[in-house]
């Protein structure tokens, strides 16, 4: 029976080990947090995107990014409806800089407002759907959940909520349910209300004529229809006056924006380094004590002519060891940290199989680093010298 020599190693001390996994443990949390806002950042644009039931969606051409307020003319919308492949077509207004929300004795605060149709389904969330036709009301509107708590609306408590004196561009509205969106960088709380009442608190929209310019166009299309041959058509219809384009083109290329045009992206990129930078000292500094103290044994161990591969394999293991057994409690308690961010902030905060698949990559190669940089000094000793 072969004796597992590298376990046995890093068990040695148990003292030696539990300081060795609290130091990866810490570097993994920073890695997971790191890549926790990032991902936020890019995550949290497109959330009302993926909730909309479209197949394509249409966007002015100066419209860089989904917060800037650039609109296309809504007839290009209705020409569109007239395609032989386009089964509907559905109209989104989105204001935000004008749109001043106000709860009483507080101070005002911009929100983003969403006025969307009652007649057609707009939204792939069956919450946010069955709560629509509370809108018919004049001014009325859904609040996002999520809304930060600046505001001062008491999101969490609905009889408080519903008797709270808000003001929406200094004229009343009331609050007649809640749902679920989201909030991002550039919106830090949400209303949904239906186009009637989107054009009476924004009449300036337009030059009076608030419905007649759109902020997204929702295009759905008839079974077997391919998405970028109508979108292609479709574009040339308005060339110039918008953009047609698949709803997941959208999201990418919105992902592509924060992440590659602005400097965010590279701030959580440069953080997520450090985390691995820490990392791959404190495993340096483990690894290299425990090889060290074991100096002796492994110098016996080359002298009966053990190769420097069985060196670097019992190395290697080690190194492995130590990165699996930091990592379980780093990914438990960046969980928590990220329930707890997602609930005070309202940040998708997503932990997904395939982002934590990527950060236990990361504390592998981590260690494996550290394990390959302690293990030098053995690889070229001369046996005679270790004793």
């Amino acid at each position: 029976m072969r004796t597992p020599l590298a376990w046995k190693n890093l068990t040695a001390d148990w003292r030696r080990l539990s300081l060795g996994v609290a130091g990866v443990g810490f570097a993994v949390v920073l890695m997971f947090m790191q890549n926790g806002f990032r991902n936020a950042l890019l995550d949290s644009p497109v959330q009302m995107v993926r909730m909309l039931d479209a197949d394509l969606v249409a966007i002015s051409p100066a419209r860089y990014s989904l917060p800037s307020e650039h609109r296309f003319p809504l007839n290009l919308l209705q020409r569109a409806a007239t395609d032989p492949d386009v089964t509907d077509v559905i109209p989104l207004y989105i204001e935000r800089q004008r749109a001043q929300l106000r709860v009483q004795e507080n101070a005002r605060r911009p929100i983003r407002v969403l006025g969307v149709s009652l007649e057609s389904t707009v939204f792939t969330d069956p919450e946010i759907e069955a709560a629509l036709p509370a809108l018919r009301r004049p001014r009325t509107a859904l609040l996002d959940r999520s809304t930060r708590r600046e505001y001062a609306l008491a999101t969490r408590d609905w009889e408080r909520l519903s008797n709270q004196a808000i003001e929406l561009s200094n004229r009343d509205l009331d609050i007649v349910g809640t749902v679920r969106i989201g909030t991002d960088f550039a919106n830090e709380g949400t209303l949904i209300m239906s186009e009637d009442n989107f054009a009476d608190y924004f009449p300036f929209r337009g030059d009076g004529a608030p419905l007649q310019t759109v902020d997204l166009g929702l295009i759905r299309l008839r079974p077997g229809a391919d998405p970028r041959t109508v979108a292609s058509r479709l574009r040339e219809q308005g060339a110039g006056e918008w953009e047609v384009m698949p709803r997941g083109a959208l999201i990418q290329r919105e992902i592509n924006f924060w992440s590659n045009q602005t400097p965010i992206g590279m701030i959580f990129l440069v953080g997520s380094l450090m985390g691995f930078a820490v990392g791959v000292i404190i495993c340096y500094q483990i690894l290299f004590t425990s090889i060290h103290d074991a100096m002796p044994e492994f110098a016996t161990l080359k002298a009966m002519g053990y190769s420097n591969r069985f060196f670097l394999t019992l190395v290697i293991r080690q190194s492995l060891y130590l990165s699996l057994i930091g990592f379980v409690p780093a990914l438990l308690a960046s969980w928590g940290l990220f329930q707890l961010l997602e609930a005070v902030v309202g940040l998708p905060m997503i932990l997904d199989p395939l982002r934590i698949g990527i950060v236990l990559l990361w504390t592998v190669a981590m260690c494996l680093i550290s394990g390959l940089l302690a293990l030098r000094k053995l690889l070229h000793a001369d046996p005679a010298s270790l004793f």
